[in-house]
């Protein structure tokens, strides 16, 4: 619950403009950042835990897909002249410590698939909002561009799930 405050409060902060311009986008960079090494990290590890080809497919998928997304940041942070730190926040640090602690086989895939639905649902809260309301404009075409991406993936984990 508290996790997901804290979220909702970055969220609020990006859609209202409550932070000054400067610190918003270098939020919003950090955040994106921690959002496609979670994405790359927990794939990693999915693949070394599990041995479901469903999980696999999609630990697969995602670790390609933000590591492509994760290029695209880079590219976007220096065509806006902004320094990028390229590593996990709390929040994404915490989910993949307890991804980490989970045991191997169908109880990480479980996990594996519930972090998805967490981190893809928040995640796209945090995008949609830049992608509406950011300041940057090379940033906001980023945000734009991931924003289907993310709800793809939540409709394929929805099916995944099933």
């Amino acid at each position: 619950m508290r996790g997901r405050l804290a979220s909702l409060l970055t969220v609020l902060c990006l859609v209202t403009s409550v932070a000054p311009a400067a610190d918003m986008t270098q939020a919003f960079l950090s955040q994106a950042a921690a959002l496609n090494r979670f994405q790359v990290a927990s794939g990693n590890l999915a693949l070394r835990k599990t041995q479901s080809a469903v999980v696999h497919g999609f630990a697969q998928q995602m670790i390609f897909e933000y590591s492509v997304a994760a290029g695209k940041l880079r590219q976007a942070a220096a065509d806006a002249k902004l320094p990028l730190r390229d590593a996990l926040d709390e929040r994404h640090k915490a989910l993949l410590d307890q991804l980490t602690h989970t045991a191997p086989g169908k109880t990480l895939s479980k996990a594996y698939f519930e972090a998805q639905e967490k981190v893809l649902r928040d995640d796209t809260a945090l995008l949609q909002g830049y992608a509406e309301s950011g300041d940057n404009e090379r940033l906001k075409v980023y945000a734009q561009e991931m924003v289907p991406v993310l709800r793809g993936h939540l409709a394929q984990l929805g099916k995944l799930r099933k």
